[in-house]
């Protein structure tokens, strides 16, 4: 295992960042696991500078982006090594091949894994106005990075974007780094050596849990952009008091069973029910850019299958139900526990929250769902709506 620089030059620019007001980021979550990561695929001692898949990624993300800039940083406990770049002088490469990471800008993607990080100005944002008054401030004011998710799911370093002049980029731009930051982790992944396959298997032996004296292994994988759909009925407690609970259970059945059959035509996998909750998750195993707009389809064509059986219970003088769907796009960990698939991560938890604030027979999604959908559906702006203990999110309704 390669230990980290402590050299006097990088104890030199870890107190002239102090000076200048930069301040590192604190008690980061998993960042055990995080660096087992760094460590199994050797990532601190390999030197990719001259491999010519990685340099020409970074130079692909500046046409991509129209930046001046890119590199492919790593990220250690202590320091931020540069990979691979495009767009730097020499002077430039030999100052940021190795930092500290506490003055880096990386770090703060840290804070967040798994989501882009994206700072329209340098100058005004918290965490780096006071870049400008470091010795070696480099000059630029644009910066967004992609974080390299390992197929654990822990963030082993960054995509990185740079320019001189604040600037936007669109969705399209920013998803694209996102899949040339998945290529770059594939490549680094693809060349483990013998050695640190073995402690492949021993990261793998770190998944195998014991409950009740049983071993349980979770076989993961991460997915940096999956559309997740919740769906329940709206009601349903008080029909659990007021209807026989044998016709309940069976109605409730006929339309799970309907949905799982919607989703299969549309290519979206089914999670799990909970209640009277229904699950699924689309773009899991295929990161089909279509994710969103299959589930989108497949929510539409569930709101269709309940309005058909309310159409018949109206005629029978029997209950009508009320489908509630949130929707949210974002990474997930997906794995299987006992044979058992389910998906992990924040983006589950928002969908969750979207499906909770919506509306009885409405398709509510965020505005990240939203930016996958190509203009291949009507929206309607519900504008910023509360999501417990995520703060304020723009949403969307689908249209009828």
């Amino acid at each position: 295992m390669v230990e980290e620089s402590h050299s006097p030059s990088h104890e030199l620019l870890k107190q002239a960042g102090r000076e200048a007001g930069i301040e590192p980021v604190q008690e980061l979550a998993n960042e055990n696991e995080r660096m087992s990561e760094v460590h199994r695929l050797g990532l601190l001692d390999k030197d990719m500078t001259q491999d010519k898949r990685f340099n020409s990624i970074t130079q692909v993300a500046t046409y991509l982006t129209g930046c001046s800039q890119s590199s492919i940083n790593i990220l250690g406990s202590k320091v931020q090594q540069c990979k691979a770049s495009f767009g730097f002088s020499d002077q430039e490469l030999e100052n940021f091949t190795e930092i500290p990471r506490d003055i880096s800008v990386c770090q703060y993607s840290l804070e967040k894994p798994g989501h882009p990080l994206i700072i329209e100005n340098l100058l005004v944002d918290q965490r780096t106005k006071n870049w400008k008054n470091m010795p070696m401030d480099p000059g630029f004011r644009f910066y967004t990075s992609l974080p390299l998710m390992t197929s654990k799911g822990y963030p082993v370093g960054t995509l990185c974007v740079y320019d001189f002049e604040p600037r936007k980029l669109c969705h399209e731009q920013v998803d694209g780094l996102r899949l040339l930051s998945d290529q770059v982790v594939y490549m680094m992944e693809s060349g483990i050596t013998e050695k640190t396959e073995t402690t492949k298997s021993e990261q793998k032996a770190l998944q195998t849990k014991k409950k009740s004296g049983n071993e349980i292994i979770i076989e993961s994988q991460y997915y940096s952009a999956v559309s997740i759909l919740f769906a329940d009925f709206v009601g349903f407690t008080s029909m659990v008091e007021s209807t026989d609970p044998g016709d309940l259970i069976r109605d409730l059945g006929i339309y799970f069973s309907g949905f799982e059959k919607i989703i299969n035509k549309h290519d979206v996998r089914k999670v799990k029910t909970i209640g009277d909750c229904f699950m699924c998750v689309s773009g899991i195993p295929s990161q089909k850019d279509t994710h969103a707009i299959n589930m989108c389809l497949a929510a539409t064509d569930m709101l269709k299958f309940v309005d058909s059986i309310n159409a018949q219970n109206l005629i029978f003088d029997k209950p009508q139900w009320h489908l509630r769907i949130g929707i949210h796009s974002g990474p997930v960990i997906a794995g299987s526990l006992e044979n058992v698939f389910d998906i992990w991560g924040d983006a589950v938890n928002i969908a969750a929250r979207v499906e909770s604030m919506g509306e009885a027979d409405k398709i509510h999604l965020t505005e990240k769902t939203s930016h996958y959908l190509k203009d291949k559906f009507n929206l309607i702006h519900r504008g910023e709506v509360e999501l417990k203990g995520k703060g304020k999110w723009s949403t969307y309704f689908l249209a009828d």
